[in-house]
């Protein structure tokens, strides 16, 4: 699935295209760069063109009816004229766009300032979120860049058939975007992409990033975006039927899919027995959700699932562990406090870790640490959350709301819009 210039290509002509991709970029490049308000106008048409009737296409891409309904509802929110324009002025301030005047002290200098596209964005997207490629394009785009999108081998599509929607609405945008599907193992030809592009940004785990710094020339700046790493701490003040159902709805809302995803479970507490009546409470819990839910993995990955928690306890001697198995669930418990990834789809896990030694265990992790959900009382709330923020945690939130996203939210603590722009100075002629 390949697009240029507002319509689909197919392998051959993307050859064509790729021998001078660099020339047409450069054409696009002496232009002025796309107006904000023509991707905002476009955005706008966009959301009121979705209707009920996309849910059958989410659907034809396995996405449950009542989670595509979420998808098309946060697809409105995030194409909102208004929400954009004030993702604009959050984050690159109300001058956007518009020359400032410096005055300098001491210095006998005229200049003027103004925030510039970076130039070409190269988007190595991952398969673990639906339209992915489409929200990043888009913030390309409202920073006047031009983008090349390097899709993932699990794209479902759904990204590449918004894109081409957005073109046919404004056919103004048709070159400043580029998607191509070339395999991760075409390294020649990503290779060239990179070479064109003033930032690679990269959607992805270490293994990714590792992948793109390896390739990327020294002339390439990376912007990572890279897979994180969420969790849940919990007090004996936190451990309530509410906020134990809420966390249990994430876990099985998201498939523990997502970097706000829970992974697992710390627990104030140094002993083990507290873990395991922990797991022993909870596990009915997280079980009655899944069953609540309606969905359930598939027969695949169920079976690789079942494999994972029978080999954690064939090694639970070099690693040792005691596994709680529900009906369709389970919680493992570690006797090791270090963080990692869970077997997911219903499958998490659950440590120990004193608040005292909440920054010396998890600040070795600081740039994988996304977001902590604090189950404690309001009275722990402050002080947990400066210890959390301390180690590297850059959202807190409680257990339900661990993946939701909020108006102007920042991406891994870091704004979007900024990190895909820069500051221009001119000296003014006295």
């Amino acid at each position: 699935m390949n697009l240029a210039f507002g319509r689909m290509i197919d392998v051959e002509e993307r050859s064509r295209i790729m021998d001078s991709l660099e020339r047409s970029i450069a054409k696009t490049l002496s232009k002025e760069s796309v107006a904000p308000s023509a991707v905002i106008d476009a955005c706008e048409e966009l959301a009121r063109s979705i209707g009920p009737e996309h849910i059958e296409l989410l659907s034809s891409l396995g996405i449950p009816e009542d989670r595509g309904r979420e998808y098309l509802q946060e697809a409105k929110a995030m194409l909102d004229g208004d929400y954009i324009r004030y993702r604009l002025e959050k984050e690159l301030g109300a001058g956007y766009g518009v020359k400032n005047t410096v005055t300098t002290n001491g210095i006998r200098l005229n200049v003027t300032e103004k925030v510039c596209p970076l130039g070409v964005l190269l988007h190595i997207t991952a398969g673990n979120q639906y339209g992915l490629a489409f929200y990043s394009v888009v913030e390309g785009l409202l920073t006047g860049n031009i983008n090349i999108v390097k899709l993932s081998r699990n794209d479902d599509g759904l990204s590449l058939f918004i894109l081409k929607e957005l073109v046919r609405i404004e056919p103004s945008l048709s070159e400043y975007i580029y998607v191509f599907d070339y395999p991760s193992s075409n390294t020649e030809e990503i290779g060239k992409l990179m070479n064109i592009a003033n930032a690679v940004i990269v959607w992805g785990g270490d293994a990714a990033v590792r992948a793109v710094r390896k390739m990327a020339s020294p002339n390439t700046e990376i912007i990572e975006w890279g897979h994180k790493i969420s969790f849940a701490y919990v007090t004996e003040q936190g451990i309530t039927e509410k906020n134990l159902s809420g966390l249990a709805e994430n876990i099985v809302k998201t498939n523990q899919l997502l970097c706000s995803s829970c992974q697992g479970i710390y627990l104030d507490t140094e002993s083990m027995d507290a873990i395991y009546d922990f797991c022993r409470s909870f596990l009915p819990i997280l079980d009655a959700c899944r069953d609540g839910a309606g969905t359930m993995p598939t027969m695949e990955i169920a079976a690789q699932n079942a494999i994972q928690l029978y080999t954690a306890s064939l090694e639970s001697a070099e690693n040792p562990c005691k596994v709680f198995r529900g009906g369709k669930t389970s919680i493992t418990a570690y006797e090791n406090s270090s963080l990692e990834v869970s077997v997911m789809h219903g499958n998490c896990w659950a440590k120990r870790l004193p608040t005292k030694d909440i920054v010396t265990v998890l600040h070795p992790y600081k740039n994988h640490l996304q977001t902590a959900a604090l189950l404690c009382s309001e009275t722990e709330r402050n002080s947990l959350a400066g210890r959390l923020t301390s180690a590297g945690i850059n959202r807190i939130t409680d257990g339900v709301n661990m993946s939701e996203m909020y108006r102007g939210g920042a991406h891994d603590g870091k704004y979007p819009l900024k990190e895909y722009t820069r500051i221009v100075s001119i000296e003014k002629m006295v």
